[in-house]
């Protein structure tokens, strides 16, 4: 059996390597951060969000620590204003000259969000490193939280960053809902979950 735990801020350096390694080669996220020491600058990245994540108490991992997955709750995915500052310069050295497609993305991420019923909880990030790949660690954590949500009656949100992940949603009950609006790069569905979808 797979355990899975809420992780701690001790765990944010292995984490962040973790969704690193996850997302390089990721279509969005290539496109977001450029290709020069792109590992390390997103560890810098998600380190500055695991920063933020992690003391708030709803980050899941498995034991071994090679695959997590980052969710906020009804009504609280919104980083705030003095948190999003705080994390500011870690996220301008990790995009570097592509600030301005990370920030626009983002920002069209926010506004699709903000266009979904507000009562969910919300699936920002959900990755395996590579050398737990094809073990079912990310079925895993995913499905542990899936069961709580299902518990309490209540829907999950998600955007894909990558087409290849839309089996792996779809098999845990997710919906493609739409894609969010974006002006230029990879195209970026929403995905929906009602409760005890399977």
């Amino acid at each position: 059996m797979i355990e899975i735990r809420r992780a701690t801020p001790a765990d944010a350096p292995a984490l962040a390597t973790t969704l690193a390694e996850a997302f390089d080669g990721d279509p969005v996220w290539s496109w977001m951060i450029p290709a020069a020491h792109r590992p390390k600058r997103l560890e810098r990245i998600f380190g500055a969000l695991l920063a933020y994540a992690l003391p708030r108490g709803h980050v899941y991992t498995t034991g071994d620590l090679r695959s997590v997955a980052v969710w906020s709750p009804p009504r609280q995915w919104e980083m705030p204003q003095k948190e999003l500052l705080k994390a500011a310069p870690s996220i301008l050295r990790g995009a570097g000259l592509r600030t301005g497609r990370l920030l626009g993305r983002l920002s069209a991420v926010d506004r699709h969000h903000a266009r979904q019923p507000p009562e969910h909880w919300y699936l920002e990030f959900i990755g395996t490193a590579r050398s737990g790949r094809g073990q079912g660690l990310g079925s895993a954590v995913l499905s542990d939280a899936l069961r709580r949500f299902d518990a309490d009656g209540l829907p999950v949100y998600l955007e894909s960053s990558n087409p290849r992940n839309l089996p792996f949603y779809r098999r845990h009950g997710f919906e493609v809902s739409g894609d969010v609006p974006v002006d230029s790069g990879p195209p970026q569905p929403a995905l929906w979950r009602s409760p005890g979808q399977v």
